[in-house]
């Protein structure tokens, strides 16, 4: 199951590379933050409750973000990954990471991502109502014209 999250890019780092502690080659990141801040779908308002969110990719993944700028609206795939280590206090420590693999401008993959004006909310789809009103069909009739109606009250 994939993990994704559409949002408005906010910022987009620049590419570091840190250095491995064994001699291996270095770990290279991306870091930059979206902002999935949703809108109320009947009134366009947005939430008082802001979602912003630090992401990164790695490794050869990092070029997806030059496709981008500040303002573009994306769709992110993700996993979420956590690592355990000893400091050097001998304590346990633990930390987890949101890597992305896979970014899509809003309405599919373009090489000239669109870009949508920083207060033009993010539009979700309005739900379709399934309802239907009943039709009016004249009541069922014998062969003597009289109305059947066999319901015991």
């Amino acid at each position: 199951m994939a993990n994704q999250i559409t949002g408005r890019i906010i910022e987009i780092g620049q590419t570091v590379q840190i250095p491995s502690k064994s001699g291996g080659s270095p770990f290279t990141k991306r870091e930059f933050i979206l902002d999935a801040t949703t809108y109320d779908p009947y009134t366009g308002e947005r939430s008082e409750y802001e979602n912003i969110i630090p992401l990164e990719f790695s490794g050869d993944k990092c070029a997806e973000l030059d496709r981008y700028k500040n303002d573009d609206v994306v769709t992110i795939s993700f996993v979420l990954q956590g690592r355990s280590w000893t400091n050097q206090d001998g304590k346990l420590k633990r930390m987890a990471s949101i890597r992305c693999y896979k970014t899509e401008a809003r309405g599919g993959v373009s090489q000239s991502p669109q870009t949508v004006p920083a207060q033009q909310p993010i539009q979700q789809p309005t739900p379709q109502p399934t309802y239907q009103q009943p039709q009016n069909f004249p009541p069922p009739v014998d062969a003597n014209g009289n109305v059947k109606d066999d319901l015991p009250f």
